[in-house]
């Protein structure tokens, strides 16, 4: 009985070797990696923007777009400036889509500014980082 139980787990062991082994010959006959590299996601689209603008507010926003087999998450976050103090700061997470908005009314507007931070996280954790900024008047 004992060897038997030994037989068959050798047996279970060599075959299990030789199937990893061979689907690894095959992704590398391919150029494909047989664990994948994560390296495919990235930031498509991404922007920091004013609108709306009047004598007493305006609407700033943004947002990043991510794509990839790879991709996880995209996030924004942003600072929202008017009348060059910071009025409010605001971030967003989605799959493949984060966006952040803000309306500002003040007595008088003079100047209006958004920072953002634009993120895109693949499934390791790894991630590329983009920037913006608008400003008004420009």
């Amino acid at each position: 009985m004992k060897k038997g139980l030994a037989r068959i787990t050798a047996l279970s062991t060599v075959l299990g070797v030789l199937a990893l082994s061979t689907s690894i010959a095959i992704a590398a006959e391919n150029n494909v990696a047989p664990l994948g590299t994560a390296d495919d996601y990235e930031i498509t689209l991404y922007k920091s923007n004013i609108h709306d603008v009047t004598d007493t507010s305006a609407y700033l926003w943004s947002y990043t777009e991510g794509a990839g087999k790879d991709l996880e998450k995209v996030r924004v976050y942003s600072y929202f400036y008017v009348n060059g103090n910071l009025k409010h700061q605001a971030g967003d997470n989605d799959a493949e889509y984060a966006s952040v908005d803000y309306e500002a009314n003040v007595t008088a507007l003079m100047k209006a500014r958004i920072t953002s931070s634009h993120y895109a996280y693949n499934r390791v954790g790894e991630k590329v980082t983009e920037t913006s900024e608008r400003e008004w008047p420009k």
